[in-house]
């Protein structure tokens, strides 16, 4: 390997990408460093709100939207992101809404509603962004680190199209657990996924709600998870121990 393949490959090493330029610390990138910091305000959005929608293009003038024109890096909540009501992704803490359409400023291509009790956003003007991403070196790394963790959440997506229900479902939880930082939580009781409902699960993973009650009802007798109230609650004490079981060959 030549000396400028190997720099390259430093240069991008996602290990040390996902380190230093994490979503985490985007916020703070763009806020106070010292090179063209950017303003913002703090808002929130209540339940079931739409803070931007995909937008349907008919070529007339009122498809331009003042909304598009904005980025939101969330602070606390969860959101949903939609295409065609069909549910993508769960965006929660640290995640930005708006992204996915950096360079397009009157139109957005998902839906993104807050689905938890209230959602704390960030707020920042999409040109200014997209100004210090393409004027700094920190910003195109930064950008770059999205683009991973977009890829990856696309790849999970593709990896368990074709897996049977009671795969599909258990993997997904488990994507879930750990894109919300619970994993690791020290709760050694039933913990909820908030504000996953059966009903999100089932437009996420593209099953039938009655499939998804029929695969949790069987996990439910093996003590790992419960419903309260249409909530999905996991005992994480028992499901690490069990989750490879479940993962590679779940057969109640």
């Amino acid at each position: 390997m030549d000396s400028y393949t190997e720099a390259i490959k430093n240069l991008y090493d996602i290990t040390k990408i996902r380190e230093y330029f994490n979503l985490s610390k985007f916020a703070d990138f763009l806020c106070t460093e010292e090179a063209m910091p950017i303003p913002y305000e703090t808002i929130s959005f209540k339940k079931n709100t739409y803070l931007l929608r995909e937008m349907i293009h008919t070529g007339m003038v009122e498809d331009k939207r003042p909304d598009t024109e904005f980025i939101y890096i969330i602070e606390s909540g969860i959101a949903t992101m939609e295409k065609d009501n069909i549910v993508l992704d769960i965006k929660a803490s640290d995640d930005i809404i708006g992204f996915s359409d950096l360079f397009t400023f009157n139109s957005s291509n998902y839906s993104y509603k807050a689905i938890s009790k209230v959602m704390t956003v960030l707020k920042f003007n999409k040109a200014h962004i997209v100004d210090k991403l393409l004027n700094t070196q920190k910003g195109n790394l930064y950008h770059y680190s999205y683009t991973l963790r977009e890829r990856q959440n696309m790849e999970f997506k593709e990896s368990i199209r074709r897996e049977k229900a009671e795969s599909k479902v258990v993997l997904t939880m488990h994507h879930l657990l750990d894109k919300l930082n619970l994993l690791n939580s020290k709760k050694s009781d039933f913990c909820t996924i908030p504000p996953i409902t059966v009903v999100t699960l089932a437009n996420y993973v593209q099953l039938h709600v009655n499939t998804i009650s029929r695969v949790l009802h069987n996990l439910m007798k093996l003590g790992v998870v419960k419903i309260n109230n249409k909530k999905i609650f996991i005992h994480l004490k028992k499901w690490k121990p069990i989750l490879s079981i479940l993962r590679d060959s779940i057969n109640f």
